[in-house]
């Protein structure tokens, strides 16, 4: 059942004036007075969000572009509230050209540079407690290798959505089993700070298109590899355009070009991330459209 605009506003009641900015897959986000934001978390425990604001301070500083810093956290009702420092710029997806029009290259460079950026940060032993999407588990605690965690949070997904998967995805039994047998192929990589959500409107930019900053970490920030984050990036930009297929070769001959990054490693990523969001709306309270129809293209194709 959506939430109510004048239920949202009464979990910020004391902060005066306040201005509905988004609403996300995570929460509600509102600008309040003084250069602050605040965000109503959907689905996040006072204990997810102690940890990530321990990641918020370890990354601070270490990258060529703001991310959030947590100022407070409470919880006035049933779901917690945090107050976070405004960040500059605008959101990409608000200023960037249309796919295949003029300067669209420039955009697409802008989410090249702010992947490459991550791809260039250690691992904070924060990053080890963090859980993804709706467990309670850190995803990869250390020791644990990185395909051997991913494997386990894919099989753990099938577990729950797989019955749903398996109605419009074809053979999808033996293609959970191919997509696995190749993740145990690959070699095992560097760790590094996977975001895991690097979309056009969680990055704000400069009138030239230049990243200022980068929103959302939470929802699949790990301890892993950076071509996973690409192959994320290529597929969100566009997530729900029929284009989307066109959309992430562009991005897949840019992350090859400029980052080395090897195109049938971005393929099997690809389809592992379609299956760990294809539920990730599911408890949403606005109802949002499932992507589990969009994991059914890209594995039926």
């Amino acid at each position: 059942m959506p939430l109510s605009d004048s239920f949202l506003r009464e979990q910020l009641r004391g902060y005066g004036e306040v201005e509905q900015i988004a609403i996300g897959m995570q929460g509600a986000v509102y600008r309040l007075p003084g250069e602050r934001v605040a965000k109503i978390w959907f689905h996040a425990g006072e204990e997810e969000l102690r940890t990530l604001g321990e990641l918020y301070g370890a990354i601070e500083g270490r990258l060529p572009f703001r991310t959030p810093r947590m100022l407070e956290l409470r919880r006035p009702g049933p779901y917690c509230v945090t107050v976070e420092a405004a960040l500059p710029g605008v959101p990409l997806q608000a200023v960037a050209p249309e796919f295949g029009e003029a300067g669209w290259e420039r955009a697409r460079d802008c989410v090249v540079d702010v992947l490459a950026a991550l791809a260039e940060i250690e691992v904070p032993e924060v990053l080890r407690r963090m859980t993804v999407l709706d467990e309670t588990d850190p995803f990869r605690p250390e020791g644990v290798s990185w395909i051997e965690a991913l494997t386990g949070l894919v099989r753990r997904r099938v577990a729950r959505f797989g019955d749903q998967l398996a109605s419009v995805i074809d053979d999808f039994d033996g293609e959970v089993e191919r997509l696995l047998n190749q993740l145990a192929e690959l070699k095992e990589p560097e760790t590094r700070l996977v975001h895991g959500d690097v979309t056009a409107g969680n990055i704000l930019v400069d009138e030239d298109l230049w990243p200022v900053a980068l929103l959302d970490l939470g929802l699949l920030t790990m301890p892993g590899d950076p071509v996973f984050a690409a192959a994320a990036a290529g597929s969100l930009y566009e997530i729900w355009s029929p284009r989307v297929r066109e959309v992430e070769a562009a991005f897949d001959q840019a992350f090859v070009e400029q980052l080395g990054y090897d195109v049938e490693r971005l393929l099997v990523y690809r389809r592992i991330h379609s299956l760990l969001i294809a539920n990730a709306h599911d408890e949403d309270p606005y109802g949002r459209d499932s992507a589990v129809p969009l994991a059914a293209k890209l594995f039926n194709r």
